[in-house]
């Protein structure tokens, strides 16, 4: 079964998501796409299930940065897309309020779709767009010294000849990338216990600089990585935007705010302080709106069913 062809075949939508969606691109931004397609009678009946197709050209610099080849392209199958939307994942439900410009393609049935918008959002979406917000968060913050520690501990941890020898052993050695407090080995943001191997140690570290990725320039000009900063406030203002006012317009009326967020122009005591400001304003408005309290499950059920009856 060819699930790229029957993706593309069965295609009732795709648009530009991302920065170019946000209105935030710039000359360099690379394109993401995402798109929605039904699935044919044998993915309906059948044994085989499908989720999402992935369509990306992958296409990266010597730092891992994605170049201008890149091309990262996502279809979902319907019921999994309506599904997240419904749960108002912040990633799929702001492409129900997709403007015009950005759409790629569309048919009767992705017209009918984005019709639906209004049916989807419910006060659950707070928890929702903090929770992700609270996700970029965690990630931005990594200060230069701590991610220098990080670094110079993985190089001497992976190269030291006796992997399975405990933290603690190396208290004596005095290395000023490595600290020991009552209760823990302190390897830049990490707290690791004392008692485990240095292979284990070298693994949690590698995991932690993994999140840093090709942004490492990012935190070592800035502090912090500005990108993920640029997330967090723009999830937390499209939050604000989506319980306030059933909907998310595009591009976002707030884009130079997150854009110079992302060009280092904040400082994260800027950022911070504003995110906390945001999800106060956040949770003032979901007490004021008028969306429901939980996803209107019937209708959109109703509507799932009819579309797909119409197009199998």
């Amino acid at each position: 079964m060819d699930l790229t062809k029957i993706a593309d075949d069965n295609k009732i939508l795709e648009i530009r998501v991302g920065s170019h969606l946000y209105g935030t691109n710039t000359p360099t931004s690379d394109f993401d796409y995402s798109g929605v397609f039904l699935p044919t009678k044998a993915l309906v009946f059948g044994f085989h299930r499908v989720e999402e197709v992935n369509l990306s050209i992958t296409d990266k610099d010597e730092a891992g940065k994605n170049t201008q080849n890149a091309v990262d392209r996502k279809l979902y199958e319907f019921r999994k897309f309506v599904k997240l939307a419904m749960e108002n994942n912040p990633n799929i439900i702001e492409q129900l309020f997709v403007n015009e410009p950005n759409i790629v393609y569309i048919n009767d049935a992705g017209r009918a779709l984005l019709e639906e918008k209004y049916k989807f959002p419910h006060k659950g979406l707070v928890k929702k767009f903090k929770g992700y917000a609270f996700s970029q968060k965690h990630k931005m913050i990594i200060r230069t010294d701590k991610f220098h520690e990080l670094e110079n501990a993985f190089g001497y941890l992976k190269a030291y000849a006796e992997q399975k020898e405990l933290l603690i052993e190396l208290k004596d050695k005095f290395l000023p990338f490595i600290k020991f407090n009552k209760d823990y080995c302190v390897i830049g943001d990490l707290n690791l216990q004392k008692g485990i191997y240095v292979k284990k140690a070298v693994s949690m570290i590698e995991e932690r600089l993994s999140k840093v990725g090709h942004r490492k320039n990012l935190i070592t000009k800035y502090g912090f990585d500005t990108k993920f900063a640029s997330h967090l406030v723009r999830l937390l203002l499209e939050g604000k935007e989506l319980v306030s006012t059933g909907e998310i317009a595009f591009p976002l009326s707030y884009k130079q705010t997150v854009l110079d967020i992302k060009e280092g122009k904040w400082t994260i005591k800027e950022v911070l302080d504003y995110a906390e400001q945001l999800e106060a304003e956040t949770d003032i408005a979901a007490e004021k709106s008028e969306l429901p309290s939980k996803p209107r499950f019937d209708e959109i059920e109703q509507f799932t069913i009819n579309l797909l009856e119409n197009g199998l």
